[in-house]
């Protein structure tokens, strides 16, 4: 097992990680009461709901399966969470145990934060989008219709427990789609990690456990720092969003339907890498590697053509980086180095949007 510590200001957040955790771990130092709740969705609580109460067993353990996908984190469900926390009679000495992807993390999180004004909570990532990136950090929320996770709050788990072993159970798509955040981390911070993405791209795809178990733990590494550094995004953390405020807003064009947000986000990454190099701030040659591994990575690189420049500049105007009534965009002055500009006006964007429409 591996252990990293995200350090806090007030405190500090364990992130465990090895195969076979979500068999052998003991988690009993991190619950605080007798009562563990469980929250999951249909998908990831036919495969691992039965396992990891058993993890609970010493604990009074119920669960809540919840309906699997994006479109459903939203008020309705959040409602839904808060129904059966009050009608189960669970006092602030709940601990809540999130186990699934990005959604479920997401939503539990901020139930958990708002719930009789917060519980403790237990992340148990299923996702690689998750494992790598969603858990750790403490954002949490819900969507809006105008906009993704618009309504949200910080909440920090006592514990992240990351079984690799859990991602071999994922389809591929949805395994390719939690690459888009893994290429973020050497986009933004690390050619060394972008170089070894490229050359073991192929031992990726074949599920070779040292390499995966390498990939992840450089990923929570690198976000552990970055949020270290700057707890509530007012600075360098924004930095995370790369790819996302285009991907965000393709996003909440497909209302949250037939796309995932991992290959949302790998479009936007490489239009934030056109942009770069349209601004003189990547070589072309830069842009064609980055676009090239996107694709070697089978990800998306251009907007599904039911979506239109306008759809993605309504978007675009509710998202929440925004300040002053200027979008904020995460660009590249080179492989490993971005940075945030406020600079770019929305007919830029509009017209350049359009090549990028398949």
């Amino acid at each position: 097992m591996k252990k990293i510590i995200l350090e806090m200001s007030e405190r500090k957040i364990p992130i465990c990680m090895g195969e076979g955790l979500l068999q052998s771990f003991n988690p009993s130092k991190y619950v605080k009461n007798k009562d563990v709740l469980i929250i999951t969705n249909t998908t990831v609580g036919k495969l691992y709901l039965n396992r990891t109460k058993k993890l609970f067993s010493k604990f009074k353990v119920n669960s809540l399966v919840l309906p699997d996908g994006e479109k459903y984190k939203n008020t309705n469900i959040l409602n839904k969470i808060y129904d059966f926390l009050v009608k189960n009679h669970y006092d602030r000495s709940l601990t809540i145990v999130a186990l699934g992807g990005g959604v479920i993390g997401d939503m539990t999180a901020f139930a958990a934060d708002t719930y009789m004004r917060g519980v403790s909570l237990i992340h148990i990532p299923t996702t690689l989008l998750s494992q790598v990136d969603s858990s750790i950090g403490g954002k949490c929320g819900i969507n809006h219709t105008l906009g993704k996770n618009l309504i949200g709050s910080f909440k920090h788990p006592e514990l992240v427990l990351i079984d690799p072993k859990v991602l071999k159970s994922l389809p591929q798509r949805e395994f390719l789609a939690g690459m888009a955040e893994v290429i973020k981390y050497g986009l933004i911070r690390n050619k060394i990690f972008f170089n070894f993405l490229n050359n073991n791209h192929r031992k990726i795809y074949k599920f070779d456990s040292a390499c995966i178990t390498k990939m992840i733990t450089t990923c929570v590494q690198t976000k552990s720092q970055i949020v270290k550094e700057d707890e509530l995004e007012g600075g360098i953390r924004a930095l995370l969003n790369f790819g996302h405020t285009f991907g965000h807003a393709i996003e909440a064009s497909k209302n949250y339907k037939g796309i995932l947000h991992g290959e949302a986000v790998s479009i936007g990454m490489n239009i934030a890498a056109a942009i770069s190099a349209d601004q003189n701030f990547l070589t072309d040659e830069q842009y064609c590697e980055i676009e090239d591994m996107i694709l070697r990575l089978g990800l998306p690189t251009m907007i599904p053509k039911n979506v239109t420049p306008s759809n993605i500049m309504k978007h675009l105007g509710h998202d929440k980086k925004k300040l002053s009534g200027k979008n904020r965009f995460i660009l590249l002055k080179n492989i490993g180095a971005a940075f945030i500009t406020d600079k770019l006006e929305n007919k830029y964007l509009k017209d350049l949007s359009k090549n990028f429409i398949s």
